[in-house]
């Protein structure tokens, strides 16, 4: 089974599983073969991906450090966490603790060389939650942070977002500068807002609080809610981690590709980004993921299969000139003479 970008299915491809709308109804039964005129109602919809069948499954090994199942299991208790305490206020923030460690000891047994996989997708407040943390907690982990410091990471990541449950105006795949002023000044206060909420959580250590309220700022002071230079490292991680998900999710901003959103970050690198922060991200977060369709130097088109321990350089099956995947294979780690020159849509 291959997680596909229903903007680069060609029609002829069979369904790995249901194509399922965001009423949860099933608009296209698993097994079915895809005509080219589904294609457009799928996109209409607003569904981007698929899961198609694959003959190479065998060969086909997304990274990740949490499984589906897991992942599934986080975002609904992040979910539950966050809206009881919203809905019944008072409630306690106290159980996102027990999330903060578990996502941790996920993070801490993998191998910190791992590349892993992430892809564009619709942005969900809750799954953006996840994926951030989830980021911060690995690129701590690379760049040897102390076990305090990655807890306190943890938390501010889980709780980075809770102003914008109190906020009305529209922040997925919009670009904020677009909004009226007015707007713009509500959009702007959600950390503030977040931590107006937090200060009431006395058993949280004042540094994670922190965290939360500056997760716009930015090293030059461009940032916002109070244009502030922040340097700690924590924050940093957040900042960067943050806004990489963001661009591939269409969270508070125009979304974008995985490719644009590494090259965003480079080009932020010592004036938004800490230099240390944005390398680490590069180097742990897959340029090229698994699925992804791509044109080699060699003229030959092919699907990456697997990832390698170098970020920019996985293991690609070509296709032939009818777009059927073959049994040639590049691990480009191994074979300099080989590179990705473009991404194929």
């Amino acid at each position: 089974m291959r997680i596909q970008l229903v903007r680069t299915l060609q029609g002829g491809e069979k369904l790995a599983g249901p194509v399922i709308t965001k009423e949860n109804e099933i608009l296209i039964s698993e097994g079915t073969t895809l005509k080219t005129e589904y294609l457009d109602l799928i996109s209409f919809l607003g569904i981007e991906t698929v899961c198609i069948e694959d003959p190479y499954e065998e060969d086909e090994t997304p990274h990740d450090i949490i499984s589906n199942e897991k992942r599934e299991e986080y975002i609904e208790k992040i979910k539950s966490i966050l809206e009881k305490h919203i809905y019944h206020r008072g409630s306690s923030l106290r159980e996102i603790e027990y999330v903060a460690e578990d996502i941790i000891q996920d993070v801490m047994q993998a191998d910190e060389n791992m590349v892993i996989d992430l892809l564009e997708r619709e942005g969900n407040l809750y799954e953006h939650t996840l994926v951030v943390t989830k980021l911060c907690i690995i690129v701590a982990k690379k760049m040897k942070l102390t076990a305090e410091q990655i807890y306190r990471l943890a938390l501010g990541a889980l709780l980075h977002d809770l102003g914008l449950r109190y906020i009305t105006v529209p922040y997925i795949n919009c670009d904020i500068n677009e909004l009226s002023e007015a707007e713009a000044f509500e959009y702007r206060k959600h950390p503030i807002l977040a931590y107006s909420v937090l200060e009431e959580e006395k058993w949280m250590d004042p540094f994670v609080k922190k965290m939360v309220l500056v997760h716009h700022e930015r090293r030059d002071g461009s940032g916002f809610p109070l244009k502030q230079k922040t340097r700690d490292t924590e924050c940093g991680i957040l900042q960067a981690c943050d806004a990489f998900d963001c661009f591939i999710s269409g969270m508070e901003c125009r979304r974008m590709s995985i490719q644009q959103a590494l090259e965003y970050l480079v080009e932020g690198t010592d004036i938004f980004y800490d230099r240390r922060i944005v390398r680490a991200i590069e180097r742990l977060v897959a340029r090229y993921p698994v699925g992804t369709r791509v044109r080699l130097n060699t003229g030959e088109s092919g699907i990456v299969l697997k990832q390698t321990e170098n970020s920019i350089r996985p293991v690609i099956r070509i296709l032939d000139e009818e777009n059927r995947l073959t049994e040639k294979v590049y691990q480009l780690n191994k074979n300099k003479n080989v590179s990705i020159l473009q991404v194929e849509n």
